[in-house]
Formats: C-alpha cells, sequence, structure tokens
C-alpha cells in the first residue's frame, strides 16, 4: 500500500502553455488502440496529458506502486483479469491515492456496464464510440472530479487534524481544572479554618477590628471555593459527565429555601423580596437541589443588578392546561442592553454597560451553568429584558403525570 507514502497533490498547471498537466495511465493489451488513444488524449486543448500505458494487470500494479496518476483507463477484457478486478486491485493497493477510472469495452455489453458502475468507475465507455471528442471529455470530466475529490479529502483531513487538537486542548483544559482545584482549594479549605480559629476567638481575645478584617478575609476565601466549583461544574457539563434525578417533588420547599438564603443579602440592600404563587402547586418533575441552585443563581443576580428600593420578586403558574410549571424571577434593576441578551447565557460574558453594580464580581458563568442545568430538565431560560425597567427570567419544568388534569 502507498497511500502514505506518494503525495496526494497530482494535477499542475503548464507555465508555458497554461492547459493544466495531467497523468493517465491506459491499461490495454492492443498496442495499436493505446497509440490511437495517446493520439486523442495529447490533442486534448485543455489539459497536457502524460500518458503512460501497461498492457497487463501485474505491469499496471507494478507502475501505480512507484507513479501517481489523475485518471486510469482501462479495457474490460485483459488477459489475465477483467477491467473491474483490477480496479478493485488498485483501490486495495492505492486506498486513498486512487485515481478516478474509465472502463473501455469492446462489445459495449450491459454486463460490463453494471460491473463497472458496481466497481466504482467514474465512466463507462464504448470503444466502437470512441473518437477524440469522446475521450478527452470522460478523461477530462473524470480527472476534474478527481482534482474536486483530492481537494475534499485534502480539506478532510485538515479538519479531522484539527478537530483532534481540538479535543486534546480540550482534555487539556479539563484536566487542569481538577489539577488547579485540588491544589488550590486543599490549602484554601486549610486557610478558612485556621483563620475561622481565630475569627471565633479560640486562639485568644479578637478585636472588633480584626474581626471585620478577618471575615473580609474569609468571605474571599468563599468567594475563591465558589469560583473553582463553578468552573468543575461546567467541565462536568462539557464532558457529559453531568445527570441529573428526576423525581416528584414540591416547588414550595425550593422556594422557601431560596428566600432564606437570599433574604439577608435583600435586607442588606435595602430591596423588597417576595414570593407570588399560589397556596397550591402541583409536584413537579426535577431534581430539587438542582433546581435550587438555578433559582438562588436567578435571585442573587436579581439582587446584585436591582438599587435600593427596589424589588424581586419570584412568581409561578400553571400552563399548557396543567402541564407544566413555569417559574418566574423578575426585578425591577437596571436591566440589560438589548444587544446583550443574547449574550448573557454565554460563559464568561459580563454586561458591562449600565449600572456600576455590574463590576460587582463574579466570573460570568453562573447563568451559564444555571441554563445548562434547566436544559437537562428539558427546558430552556428565557429572558425578557429592558433597560432601565428590569429583567425577567424564566422557564418551566413538567408537572408530575399524577398531578395533570385528564383530559375531558
Amino acid at each position: 500500500m502507498i497511500a502514505s507514502s506518494l503525495p496526494l497533490e497530482r494535477t499542475e498547471r503548464c507555465t508555458l502553455t497554461g492547459r493544466l498537466k495531467s497523468r493517465v495511465l491506459l491499461i490495454d493489451d492492443d498496442e495499436a488502440y493505446t497509440f490511437l488513444c495517446k493520439r486523442h488524449l495529447r490533442a486534448d486543448e485543455s489539459f497536457e496529458y502524460t500518458v503512460s500505458s501497461a498492457s497487463t494487470v501485474n505491469q499496471a500494479l507494478t507502475i501505480c506502486r512507484n507513479e501517481l496518476f489523475d485518471c486510469i483507463v482501462i479495457d474490460y477484457r485483459l488477459p489475465d483479469r477483467t477491467g473491474t478486478e483490477v480496479i478493485n486491485l488498485l483501490r486495495e493497493q492505492l486506498e486513498d491515492a486512487m485515481p478516478p477510472t474509465i472502463v473501455l469495452t469492446a462489445d459495449g455489453g450491459e454486463e460490463a456496464a453494471i460491473e463497472a458502475v458496481r466497481s466504482g468507475a467514474s465512466d463507462f465507455l464504448a470503444k466502437r464510440n470512441v473518437t477524440r471528442e469522446s475521450l478527452c471529455r470522460v478523461v477530462r470530466n473524470a480527472v476534474e472530479k478527481g482534482m474536486l475529490r483530492q481537494s475534499l479529502t485534502c480539506r478532510v483531513h485538515e479538519l479531522e487534524a484539527a478537530n483532534d487538537l481540538l479535543v486534546k486542548r480540550n482534555d487539556e483544559i479539563q484536566r487542569f481544572y481538577h489539577t488547579v482545584s485540588h491544589e488550590v482549594k486543599t490549602p484554601l479549605t486549610a486557610i478558612q479554618e485556621f483563620v475561622s480559629i481565630v475569627f471565633d476567638g479560640l486562639a485568644g481575645p479578637v478585636q472588633d477590628e480584626q474581626k471585620t478584617i478577618l471575615n473580609y478575609a474569609l468571605e474571599s476565601c468563599s468567594q475563591i471555593c465558589s469560583h473553582f466549583d463553578d468552573l468543575l461544574e461546567l467541565s462536568r457539563f462539557e464532558t457529559g459527565k453531568m445527570t441529573v434525578d428526576m423525581t416528584p417533588s414540591s416547588i414550595h420547599a425550593v422556594f422557601d429555601h431560596c428566600i432564606v438564603a437570599s433574604t439577608p443579602a435583600a435586607i442588606a440592600k435595602g430591596i423588597s423580596l417576595k414570593s407570588d404563587n399560589p397556596a397550591r402547586m402541583p409536584l413537579v418533575m426535577m431534581q430539587s437541589n438542582r433546581i435550587m441552585q438555578v433559582i438562588s443563581n436567578l435571585i442573587n443576580n436579581a439582587i446584585k443588578f436591582t438599587d435600593a428600593g427596589g424589588a424581586v420578586t419570584l412568581e409561578c403558574n400553571v400552563i399548557e392546561e396543567g402541564c407544566r410549571l413555569r417559574l418566574c424571577v423578575r426585578d425591577t434593576g437596571c436591566g440589560i442592553p438589548a444587544g446583550d441578551t443574547s449574550k448573557v447565557f454565554e460563559r464568561l460574558f459580563q454586561v458591562t454597560q449600565g449600572s456600576d453594580q455590574q463590576d460587582s464580581g463574579g466570573m460570568g458563568l453562573g447563568l451559564s451553568i444555571a441554563s445548562e442545568i434547566v436544559s437537562l430538565h428539558g427546558s430552556t431560560i428565557e429572558l425578557d429584558s429592558e433597560l432601565g425597567v428590569g429583567s425577567a427570567f424564566s422557564f418551566t419544568l413538567a408537572c408530575c403525570p399524577d398531578e395533570v388534569p385528564a383530559a375531558p
């Protein structure tokens, strides 16, 4: 096999005549007919052919081990093999370097035509119909098709190599995430513990001013840990290792947890945080802790981008005739520019215009993670925002089948 030892590039343009230079192999045991075909091909005005010939199969195989051709013209009836059998032998030997082939036959029988097509020949021509025009036309078409296939093959190889490189780089990034997380979070956890010991006064009395500084240190450690957790979460999504275990669950428990967890931040900023939903809601199919993660992220973002005196509301209503539950986090904050609404779920994207509060930290991963989690629940997060008025992030969850009203 020579596919890897000979170059794929064959056809080039003659600098003197401007014609494309191509190599053609004629396989025919009739020397007079071979001579006639050579004359026809050398008269072509578009291509400048270099024509080689072989009278036996073994001779043709030997030539093809050492040279590449742009087209091979084969007589269907050879002394030792049929033309289609030769095509199959050449394909096994040349692999990707196999050029287009044309089968010639003296009788032009239907059987030969069918076998030629099955063997993958580019064209079939009865010898009685061969003229300079017809032979040049079929060879020229075959060469041009071969050039296109050659170009496509090279491009596919380039894309495959690029894809392999991307896969390798992606694997390296995933390993980097895990390595950095382990190497950094382990000493970071130790730092948190030692600072907590000092903060709690277990290592001796601590003044109020010192407690304030230590509290800043603890908050910074927690923030760094959160960032690493986000990176690891994204790496699990990218590798397909993240799944959800959906069971019938109450959305009330999720809302209560999220409201309680976010209330201190809302109070500290002077923002009203409330839940506006019916007293009774159907059970929904979800993994509760993951939906808590999504809603908490949406609430915290709403608080972050809402000024004092504003409001953040958690809404819920049944839609689609009781089949789905729509959840929405609505705020009266600064809103998102129209040009950025389609980008907010992209990884590492952060809005940079508008309120000064948009510079308040974060890596721009929260909404991307939330979107991935909602997608695993069979939904998407929708955004409705108006600059200077506020934003509403919403998604739906499937109601438990036992809770869906029966069709009338």
